[in-house]
C-alpha cells in the first residue's frame, strides 16, 4: 500500500509502513527513546507523526555527533534488542 502522506495519529500498522520497520522494531526503538510512547486513544496505541518525526531528526542529528563507531554499537544494540523481542 502506497500513503501520499502521514496522518496525524498512526497505528502501528500505519507507522511500520511509513517507516518502512517492523513492529519490534517500533518497541526496540522507543526502549532506545528514537520514538515517542504512543497515545492511547479507545484502547488504541496512536502515535502522532509530528512526534514521530521530532525525534527521529533529534536521533540523526545526535547519530551525526555520535560518529561512525558509536553510531554503530548503537545500531547493534537496536538489532539485538529486536531480536530478543521476538
Amino acid at each position: 500500500m502506497t500513503l501520499p502522506y502521514p496522518p496525524p495519529y498512526q497505528d502501528i500498522d500505519v507507522l511500520c509502513e511509513h517507516l518502512s520497520i517492523c513492529p519490534s522494531t517500533v518497541e526496540a526503538w522507543m526502549r532506545l527513546g528514537k520514538l515517542p510512547p504512543p497515545k492511547i486513544r479507545d484502547g488504541k496505541r496512536l502515535w502522532k507523526w509530528i512526534e514521530v518525526e521530532r525525534c527521529l531528526d533529534a536521533w540523526g542529528e545526535q547519530a551525526q555527533r555520535l560518529g561512525g563507531s558509536q553510531a554503530e554499537r548503537i545500531r547493534d544494540a537496536t538489532r539485538r534488542i529486536a531480536a530478543e523481542s521476538r
